[in-house]
């Protein structure tokens, strides 16, 4: 079967009333005598003709439609077409389920689209299927069919002719109207037969044919003074058809001239937005005559149509031509005008000149916007699905500019889509607003989005509409809970209906998707709850009344669904504790009650302490509730105590066995509860003689525990008063050493010197004393006796307050203070000055070289004080001799090599001197421990 067969079959199920079909190029046109349908990419075009009967079927957009895989064309079940934009025709009717068009009235081309030469009605139908969606442009052009005949504005009509007019004078005369177009419209003039007269079709710039009459032999009036004749318009239709009017031409006496224009042709140039009023030319026409034959008049043609004789104003004296009432471009774009000239003698014989008057747009006209939505729309506002994916078309835009050339040239823009629409075109002044990803109406629930078209004219004209979007809600989002787990507290033997607690859940999504309902199941039969039951407003009643005893705790789940379509849900669990009530009295076990007494034996020689039985009972409820306190009723006047605790019953003094021989004592049991409840027992002691248990006392095997705690609590506290006196005394003694240290003269401290192998450091006090008292620390253990560096130190001093010393310091020279009734100075960074030397104010010379060891190891060992005190003057240097100082010098080195050759600290104190604490100024040392490979720590004595 050739493509030929098979493009007819196609034309055949699409129209009725086929009459053959060809393929053009690959394009299928088929042409019937009811419609013709061009199919080129997304424009359907179809044509009928005018003045069909209804209901005739125009044709049907399914079988345009694109299919995939297999790319065939054809109608399918449950498609859905959509009119995006009106028609311009009342008379086509459009059906959804298929888009099939059809003629709903009788087709009148004239009234649509009158002198138009294409009548064409244009329209967007979009296709929207669950798999796809497609837009179609469908223009249907209405064919003119010759139903109009032409019409001349009058049945009779006069004109007037000198009998001097040269040969081939023209007249123009009335033109005739023919509604329809083309071929159907007037293509020619008929003049009745006549010696004198023919008729030349003239065509105008707007395509109107109208005849003008043209001598063709010479008149005399004498022989003839008019002439009658009949002017027929005949049309080119099938068949043709005609219209007539009289003509009736008077012959007048000859005019010797008659006026001449200046030019015969005229084009003027107007635009559109010439204000009215305004010149647009002014004619000019000279008769060489004078007087009355001379005097030139203006007047439109006859064949000038109404509609021109109201836009323009013809001035009859001066022929000036203006602007009467505003013109259009895009209702017309050229003029057509024929002005006579004509004097005021006797039988004028008139001029013509013809005028075009060419319309020029302008940029008047902003683009016209018209939104059409694909979906339904409430108030202006289009609603759309959350659901929609990407790439689907939401609405059709068209843009509109009556304007021509760059002034009707519009681009077009869309903004506030926040990147999910953006605008697609679909063809020439048409575009798309489709999704770019998908939505959420949670996240983003309205869109206002701004479609701005702007011409390309000068000065653009811009239009700017507001298209609103509104996201209609699917059920997309499952109820949820605050929390996965929820508690709720009720007391026990309350009464059904109670309520227990408050459960709410909240759905983003509106409507019946974001209402909720709720449901309580049983966790472990995971059936409607017996228990409890929920309200819509999420609160919890109970169903019965719980017993603590038997029921302490409940584990519940509550389940969330919302009412849309599917239904979603969501699942907490909800926890009942059952809050215990004091509602069970104590029941004593121990020892068994009969009629609520028991007999206890009791040894005859038990002393006091004894623990003769225990009272043991339980309470079923919880807490305080079930904490027990024992009571003893009459037991005092017997000797009988109970532990309000353990419930152990015992002697608490002597008991005259002599004298009873039966007790009874009352004992009751209650619990802390609110109010509280109490069982009562009555206890009969009888006597017996069997010897009392040896380690059955209550003060032994009670006493231990308090002791206990009370020695910790007693630790406890002796440990928190002396960390609080040793915090108090360290910041008495930093108060009093920062005291000291403002009130010194040089309070800037000196470095304290260190021996690295033995970690020796020398302290000095500042007080004047004679014996210095001394602590001694081993590098690794304390070792030694303080009498022993005592009075090794004391020798030394006696040596050194005969006569001051002077030594050098390895590293730099320092003073201290020997308290004696003469000033001394003494150096090596063991012994200070006095007090007198201070107050003389001696500068440093007063410190002379020590004397170094033969060894050489002093200046590795060494000691030091720790604060700067004056230098001592020269004069109490010179109260020795060299021979006592030498002596001096010596005996303090071996002192001072035997004690650091034993320890690695030495801390030489000296007491303060009661006659000279009045007198002296106190400085205070700056002691830090020094780092050494001894883990030893220098302590104050």
């Amino acid at each position: 079967m050739n493509s030929a067969t098979l493009s007819a079959r196609r034309c055949a199920k699409m129209e009725r009333g086929l009459l053959f079909a060809r393929i053009f190029g690959g394009t299928l046109i088929c042409i019937s005598l009811v419609s013709q349908v061009v199919s080129e990419e997304r424009t359907v075009r179809y044509k009928i003709y005018e003045e069909v009967r209804p209901p005739t079927v125009i044709g049907t957009l399914a079988s345009n439609v694109t299919w995939t895989p297999d790319k065939t064309r054809r109608t399918f079940p449950g498609i859905r077409f959509k009119l995006m934009s009106p028609s311009t025709g009342s008379f086509i009717r459009f059906r959804e389920s298929d888009g099939r068009l059809t003629v709903e009235e009788r087709v009148d081309r004239e009234r649509i689209c009158k002198r138009n030469p294409r009548c064409v009605i244009t329209f967007d139908v979009a296709f929207v299927s669950a798999e796809q969606f497609e837009l179609f442009h469908v223009e249907v052009e209405v064919l003119d069919v010759n139903d109009n005949s032409p019409v001349f504005p009058r049945t009779d009509c006069t004109v007037e002719i000198s009998e001097s007019a040269a040969l081939g004078t023209r007249v123009a005369l009335d033109a005739a109207e023919d509604a329809d177009v083309g071929s159907n419209s007037i293509q020619t003039y008929h003049l009745s037969e006549n010696a004198h007269f023919s008729v030349d079709v003239i065509t105008r710039v707007d395509g109107v044919k109208y005849a003008e009459l043209v001598l063709v032999k010479e008149l005399d009036r004498e022989s003839r003074a008019f002439f009658a004749l009949k002017l027929v318009a005949a049309d080119g239709g099938n068949p043709a058809k005609s219209g007539a009017t009289n003509v009736t031409v008077k012959v007048k006496d000859a005019n010797d001239n008659s006026p001449l224009f200046d030019h015969s042709h005229y084009s003027v140039d107007v635009p559109e937005d010439t204000p009215v009023e305004s010149l647009l030319l002014d004619l000019n026409a000279v008769d060489p005559d004078e007087g009355l034959n001379g005097q030139v008049v203006y007047e439109f043609g006859k064949q000038v149509t109404t509609k021109i004789r109201q836009l323009f104003k013809l001035d009859y004296k001066t022929g000036r031509l203006t602007l009467q009432n505003p013109v259009d471009y895009e209702d017309e774009t050229t003029y057509e005008i024929d002005v006579q000239a004509s004097d005021l003698g006797h039988n004028p014989m008139p001029s013509m000149c013809k005028i075009i008057i060419n319309i020029r747009d302008v940029n008047d006209n902003p683009p016209e916007i018209i939104i059409t939505s694909i979906t339904s729309v409430t108030d202006g506002v289009a609603h759309v699905s959350e659901a929609t994916g990407p790439d689907i078309l939401v609405a059709l835009i068209s843009i509109k500019d009556k304007d021509t050339g760059a002034n009707g040239q519009v681009s077009c823009t869309l903004n506030g889509g926040h990147g999910n629409f953006r605008l697609k075109r679909a063809y020439e002044g048409s575009y798309t607003i489709v999704t770019m990803a998908p939505l959420d109406r949670e996240k983003i629930a309205e869109y206002n989005l701004t479609v701005v078209a702007e011409d390309f004219g000068v000065p653009p004209l811009r239009t700017v509409t507001h298209y609103i979007i509104r996201l209609t809600d699917v059920n997309d989002n499952a109820p949820t809970f605050s929390a996965k787990i929820y508690e709720g507290f009720i007391d026990e033997n309350r009464l059904p209906g109670t309520y227990i607690t408050t459960i709410l859940a909240s759905d983003q999504d509106s409507g019946l998707n974001g209402e909720i309902t709720y449901e309580l199941f049983d966790s472990d039969t995971d059936s409607v709850s017996r228990f409890a039951i929920m309200n819509q407003a999420g609160n919890v009643y109970a169903l019965q009344s719980f017993n603590y005893e038997v029921t302490k705790r409940l584990d519940l789940r509550v389940q969330a669904s919302d009412r849309g379509w599917p239904q979603l849900h969501n699942n907490a669990v909800l926890i009942i504790n059952v809050v215990d009530q004091n509602d069970n009295a104590p029941s004593i076990t121990q020892p068994p009650l009969v009629n609520g007494s028991a007999e206890i034996q009791l040894p005859r020689d038990a002393p006091p302490g004894y623990i003769v039985t225990q009272m043991a009972a339980k309470d079923s409820d919880a807490g305080l509730n079930a904490e027990l306190t024992y009571k003893l009723y009459d037991g005092d006047d017997f000797g009988f105590a109970i532990d309000p605790n353990t419930g152990e019953i015992y002697i608490n003094r002597k008991i005259a066995y002599d004298e009873y021989d039966l007790w009874k004592v009352l004992v009751t049991v209650n619990d802390n509860g609110h109010p509280s409840l109490t069982s009562t027992a009555t206890i009969h002691f009888t006597l017996t003689e069997s010897a009392p248990s040896n380690g059955n006392f209550y003060d032994e095997r009670e006493d231990g525990e308090p002791k206990k705690w009370t020695l910790i609590l007693i630790l406890a506290l002796t440990s928190t008063s002396l960390l609080f006196l040793a915090i108090l005394s360290f910041i008495l003694c930093k108060s009093r050493k920062n005291g000291q240290k403002r009130q010194a003269d040089l309070p800037d401290a000196v470095d304290i010197p260190y021996d690295k192998e033995h970690n020796a450091v020398s302290m000095i006090s500042s007080q004047t004393a004679n014996v210095f008292d001394t602590h001694a620390f081993h590098s690794t253990t304390v070792i030694g006796t303080p009498e022993k560096l005592h009075n090794s130190v004391q020798a030394t001093a006696e040596v050194f307050n005969e006569t001051p010393q002077t030594f050098k310091s390895k590293y730099r020279s320092v003073a201290g203070e020997i308290d004696e009734s003469s000033p001394e100075c003494v150096s090596s960074g063991l012994w200070a000055c006095t007090s007198e030397c201070r107050i003389l104010g001696h500068s440093d010379r007063c410190w002379s070289p020590s004397v170094s060891r033969t060894s050489g190891s002093i200046n590795s060992r060494h000691l030091s004080t720790f604060s700067r005190t004056r230098p001592c003057s020269q004069a109490t240097l010179q109260r020795s001799s060299y021979d006592t100082q030498t002596s001096r010098s010596v005996a303090l080195h071996s002192l001072t090599e035997d004690q650091q050759s034993q320890y690695d600290y030495i801390h030489v104190c000296s007491p303060q001197s009661q006659r000279r604490r009045d007198s002296e100024q106190v400085f205070t040392h700056s002691t830090k421990p020094i780092a050494t490979e001894s883990p030893g720590r220098f302590t104050d004595a």
